[in-house]
């Protein structure tokens, strides 16, 4: 008879890893994961938010203004797939722990920045902080929750987006008027590095692993599921940014001041948050993915129209963007879910997700320029919306062509699919 294995034996300390035999969900693993996303998210909100004061100090020009908003989503745009494979090789907890201190840092040297230059090294630094934590933690969610929670976290994944930038849209304009933006630059760099102890301290440690040759890259690009839903997510994220980030725009233009129009953005940012939950609720009810991407794009078309209808009053064209907001969220939770059910535990699950982010990441560069450019084109009021209402059908088709092709990955070189041995069946 051998020594008596105790439970801290069997499961290791506070936040070791789930493993096949393990059946409780590690929540706060998840909920650090799922922070580590949110202030990741938070400075696409706080660049936006805190613009017109850098503009004023730094005299940055219009294009220096767009590069300022664009480069995080131009890392991710172009090397979103290579940074995920790369990420799998260093392990995703450290690519996540990496992230957040090259965002701390990118805080500390943009507070100290005296040149627009400066400012705008620490934004890619920033950027690519973003970038790593948020191609990495889809990997993790399935090895700190437990079978029947899988479904639930992965599709709550998406929620990280809105709320981020939501709470720095709303909080970062408070934080200037009180202290002063480089106070607030202090203040993000603070709460990223409580984050980063939080994930360091509950996400269980993991072997780093080679990368299998091109296989595991090559693998995610070859794999049409994993291409229809990148596809997808560039063209949700394309028109979601095209409503939400022009929305301040519109707003003024409406009649509102800055401000009220700061807090109406902010609060249609965190209005998609419900959404993503629902979808992952939904998704742990064992809806279809794909049925919830049809649903999501039918409302997008259905709502786009009052939006952007000048005939209508403000508070109706507010109230339609808020309505939009609330239910359009259950695409993402979709579409994280489906590319991590056919990615993980093979050789491609890093580059899978990074290839879903690099959709995301160009449909946010073009989808606004496209919207625009249409609008302005057309004589008429509805040229915005015509051209949403194409995004959101591509959308419908991408979620009817997806229902055809989810299907896993091939295994790992030399060695077995987690998800065939029931590791992840239920993501």
């Amino acid at each position: 008879m051998g020594p008596r294995t105790t439970a801290r034996d069997r499961h290791g300390p506070p936040g070791a890893g789930v493993g096949p035999g393990r059946d409780t969900t590690s929540w706060g693993a998840v909920l650090s994961l799922m922070a580590a996303g949110v202030v990741g998210a938070a400075q696409i909100g706080k660049g936006s938010a805190a613009l017109p004061v850098l503009q004023d100090e730094f005299l940055l020009s219009s294009s220096g203004a767009a590069w300022f908003l664009s480069v995080v989503s131009a890392i991710g745009a172009v090397a979103g797939a290579l940074l995920g494979w790369l990420g799998q090789a260093l392990g995703f907890r450290r690519q996540v722990l990496l992230g957040l201190l090259a965002i701390v840092l990118a805080n500390l040297g943009g507070a100290a920045a005296t040149s627009a230059g400066w400012l705008l090294t620490a934004r890619v630094g920033e950027g690519f902080g973003f970038v790593l934590v948020v191609l990495a933690a889809p990997g993790l969610l399935p090895e700190v929750a437990a079978p029947e929670h899988r479904r639930l976290v992965i599709g709550a994944w998406g929620i990280y987006m809105p709320l981020g930038a939501g709470l720095a849209t709303l909080l970062v304009p408070l934080a200037i008027t009180v202290l002063n933006w480089r106070s607030a630059w202090l203040l993000d760099a603070g709460v990223t590095a409580a984050v980063l102890l939080a994930v360091a301290r509950w996400v269980p440690s993991g072997p780093a692993r080679r990368p299998q040759g091109m296989g595991g890259l090559l693998g995610a690009f070859r794999s049409p599921g994993v291409l229809c839903l990148a596809v997808v997510f560039g063209l949700y994220a394309g028109q979601y940014l095209a409503v939400v980030g022009l929305l301040p725009t519109m707003l003024v233009d409406g009649g509102l001041s800055l401000r009220a129009a700061g807090l109406v953005t902010g609060i249609v940012f965190l209005a998609n948050v419900p959404a993503n939950l629902l979808g992952a609720f939904l998704l742990h009810r064992g809806v279809s993915r794909w049925l919830l991407i049809v649903a999501g794009s039918g409302w997008i078309a259905a709502t786009v129209w009052a939006v952007h209808a000048p005939d209508l009053p403000l508070s109706v064209r507010i109230g339609s963007v808020v309505a939009y907001s609330l239910v359009v969220g259950i695409v993402p939770s979709a579409l994280f879910s489906g590319v991590v059910a056919m990615s993980a535990g093979t050789a491609s699950a890093g580059a899978a997700v990074g290839l879903l982010m690099q959709g995301s990441s160009v449909g946010q560069l073009l989808g606004p320029p496209l919207v625009v450019a249409v609008g302005s084109g057309v004589s008429s009021w509805t040229g915005r919306p015509a051209a949403l209402a194409c995004l959101a059908a591509g959308v419908l088709a991408g979620g009817l062509l997806y229902r055809r092709l989810d299907k896993p990955l091939a295994p790992r070189p030399g060695g077995h699919d987690r998800s065939s041995d029931g590791r992840y069946s239920d993501c």
